[in-house]
């Protein structure tokens, strides 16, 4: 009966005590980190659908450990997946206000005749392909130059 009694209370405790922690968010995007008021740091690593990893003052808690600290993963993980959820709505403005400015350049270029004459686009670090027409070395590297930062960068238009 105590047993029974002693496991809710506790998880009350985890949950307000989870509460009254102040964010350290770090730049890592599968990271959340918290430091609670009795300066005790928890860190949550959670890549995908790969079970969450729970460190304590840079302290890895064991799986078998995991469900004493569900209250405090939960509220990590809930936080963290929001901060994805917001850091891949603003990436995806981006890409998309580039996608815009490529198309301005191919209308400007006399490549297409305007954004509705554009039926599919990719450009990535392999080569440059407009309305199924790859385009040449010399506009490529032009593009490229201009739009591709990084080796898995890829622009994708088909209004299909």
């Amino acid at each position: 009966m105590k047993k029974l009694f002693l496991f809710p209370l506790i998880i009350v405790c985890l949950c307000g005590y989870a509460q009254a922690q102040t964010p350290a968010k770090g730049a890592d995007q599968n990271s959340i980190s918290y430091t609670d008021t009795k300066g005790i740091m928890y860190r949550l690593i959670s890549v995908g659908d790969m079970l969450p990893r729970l460190f304590i003052n840079d302290k890895e808690i064991s799986r078998d450990q995991m469900e004493q600290y569900a209250a405090i993963t939960g509220k990590l993980q809930s936080e963290l997946f929001e901060r994805q959820k917001k850091q891949a709505l603003q990436h995806n403005r981006e890409n998309e206000a580039l996608l815009g400015r490529i198309i301005n350049d191919l209308v400007s270029q006399k490549i297409i005749s305007s954004p509705a004459a554009l039926t599919s686009l990719r450009l990535d670090i392999n080569g440059f392909v407009v309305n199924g027409q790859k385009q040449s070395f010399d506009l490529y590297k032009q593009y490229k130059g201009k739009f591709i930062t990084s080796a898995d960068k890829v622009y994708r238009f088909n209004s299909n």
